[in-house]
């Protein structure tokens, strides 16, 4: 998501929509808390929504990484995660990255919120955040308040936090039951220390992530983007999948390949939506807007993550 005024953020949020499928609301809903922890000396917010109703411990738990130049409240909200907490009964937390700058006002246009995910464009300023210890303290934080249920811990995150969140399913692998990635690229070669389940979904018309690769948006010369193929084929790799994909056309818009056999009982899988550009699957509009190409209801991205998230809880240990 590349970033926007803050004026544009406020006036994106008031737009009502048709609901995506599943949902009844149309407009967003901020979370229940803002809090804070300290890491590297620093104060980071983040953002916890208990839901709507009643129920018993343990809580399932998700974390969402908005992409950069968002905040964790947009996210949460323009995302539908909220309303699915509120439908599911899950504990939702929005982390939030830090700006470069710390003259300007955090998130503006000229200082937008950016993930240490190890893309080397980064900032040095971004590059010496750690973002893992980050997500380290508010996982350690949320276990000391809340009786989290440790086989339903689970991770999505959009853009770069999509990119973010690849890279704590390697250095983090053992926190997380499954992740979800959501129009981002992976950076680094390393494979995750415990096998987890991992979902990616590309948009076919996204001019920032092109499906096939090549022409880069990035400022660094000879980084061109990697096609999302192969970003798939890094997972598939890693988790040692073995046998061919199980393909499935959802609708005609939308096609699934799911590699079922790896590590641990961990899958991959991949869902590319024919109609979407540089934008969540049936959210509520962002101010990215039509320069990030077209917005699709063809996928419920937060719908279709929860259900890949429930049917996935922690992989056991690779055999030896």
């Amino acid at each position: 998501m590349k970033p926007r005024a803050v004026a544009a953020l406020l006036a994106a949020a008031a737009v009502v929509v048709a609901p995506a499928s599943g949902y009844t609301r149309t407009k967003p809903n901020p979370p229940s808390e803002r809090l804070s922890i300290e890491v590297q000396g620093h104060h980071r917010d983040y953002y916890l929504h208990i839901p709507e109703g009643s129920r018993a411990a343990p809580w399932p738990l998700v974390l969402v990484l908005h992409g950069e130049g968002g905040n964790a409240p947009a996210a949460l909200s323009r995302q539908r995660w909220i309303e699915a907490s509120d439908r599911y009964g899950f504990l939702l937390v929005g982390l939030e990255a830090q700006a470069a700058r710390s003259w300007l006002p955090q998130g503006s246009g000229l200082n937008p919120r950016i993930w240490n995910d190890g893309d080397p464009a980064n900032p040095e300023a971004i590059t010496r955040s750690d973002d893992v210890g980050y997500t380290k303290a508010v996982l350690d934080e949320l276990k000391r308040r809340f009786t989290i249920e440790a086989a339903h811990t689970y991770a999505a995150g959009f853009s770069g936090g999509g990119a973010m969140t690849q890279r704590l399913a390697v250095e983090l692998g053992g926190e997380f039951a499954a992740i979800a990635s959501a129009s981002a690229r992976r950076f680094g070669t390393q494979a995750p220390r415990v096998p987890l389940s991992v979902m990616l979904i590309y948009g076919r018309l996204d001019p920032q992530l092109p499906a096939a690769g090549g022409g880069s948006l990035r400022p660094v010369a000879g980084t061109p983007e990697p096609s999302s193929s192969a970003v798939i084929a890094s997972w598939i790799r890693d988790l040692h999948c073995a046998g061919e994909s199980q393909p499935e056309s959802p609708n005609p818009r939308v096609e699934r390949q799911t590699w079922p056999a790896c590590d641990g009982g961990a899958e991959v899988q991949a869902v590319n939506v024919a109609d979407l550009g540089h934008h969540w699957g049936g959210g509520l509009p962002d101010p990215a807007g039509s320069a990030a190409g077209p917005a699709s209801d063809a996928f419920d991205s937060t719908g279709e993550i929860w259900n890949f998230f429930v049917r996935h809880p922690r992989a056991a240990a690779p055999h030896p």
